[in-house]
């Protein structure tokens, strides 16, 4: 366990390790509330008090962002490279794959929520969609647990954007039956197939916000990756006041 700036960060020793969590997790009746944290999740945290204190109490943030290994390495002095990142889109691929396993999936459009189910249930065999809802869903808080309650469901992914999605969570987790429970951003739109996953070599040399930059070259997603810029300036800085004090 490590922490950026106040904020608890989990990097699994290997790929069997996250998958051993799991595995644990979903044997247990008990109630597992996770995060993956990139640095615009982090930039968040920072300015937004709830955000922060939310990280703070998940049981793990697992590292979704080269980012923030790099900031984990400068500060902790550790070697972690992009092998070592758990990006909140590959989650399918940490679980178990031995038992079935049901998932609900709350967020995007009906158009992306519906084709990332069917994408999902295609590529791993033991995963169950146990009900859906879009983002835009016009129903009560109530009658959203209702249906995710009713579906039996093992995880419930929630894909409404930050801070929104942990917000909803905080709100509605005690009153859930799921074991798992996590927001996970534009996720959905990722397992639709809307928008790409990056090349393994650009993923590998940390370029892959060059080619969402490519895929959705708007001003919103410019100002986006400008925001990064200030968060590795903070790093670097006080990494140097660190070793200065020593």
């Amino acid at each position: 366990m490590y922490s950026i700036n106040k904020m608890p960060c989990t990097v699994p020793a290997s790929h069997d390790e996250i998958q051993r969590y799991f595995e644990n997790a979903l044997s247990q009746n008990e109630q597992h509330i996770i995060s993956f944290v990139n640095p615009e999740i982090f930039l968040q945290a920072e300015k937004n008090p709830f955000m922060m204190w939310y990280l703070q109490q998940t049981e793990h943030n697992f590292i979704d962002g080269n980012g923030l290994l790099l900031a984990i390495n400068r500060l902790c002095k550790t070697k972690f490279s992009t092998q070592d990142r758990y990006a909140g889109t590959d989650f399918f691929s940490y679980l178990p794959q031995d038992r079935e396993i049901l998932v609900f999936l709350y967020g995007a459009n009906e158009e992306n929520n519906a084709k990332a189910a069917e994408n999902i249930t295609k590529k791993f065999k033991n995963i169950r969609i146990s009900g859906r809802l879009n983002g835009y869903e016009n129903k009560s808080d109530d009658e959203i647990v209702s249906i995710i309650n009713t579906s039996s469901t093992d995880i419930v992914i929630v894909c409404l954007g930050a801070p929104k999605q942990e917000c909803w969570i905080l709100k509605n987790k005690d009153r859930l039956n799921a074991k798992v429970i996590f927001g996970n951003g534009g996720a959905i739109d990722f397992w639709s197939g809307k928008i790409k996953r990056a090349p393994k070599f650009m993923i590998q040399h940390r370029l892959e916000w060059l080619y969402r930059l490519g895929q959705d070259f708007s001003f919103k997603r410019i100002m986006r990756q400008m925001s990064l810029f200030p968060f590795a300036w903070r790093i670097l800085r006080k990494k140097f006041l660190i070793e200065r004090g020593k």
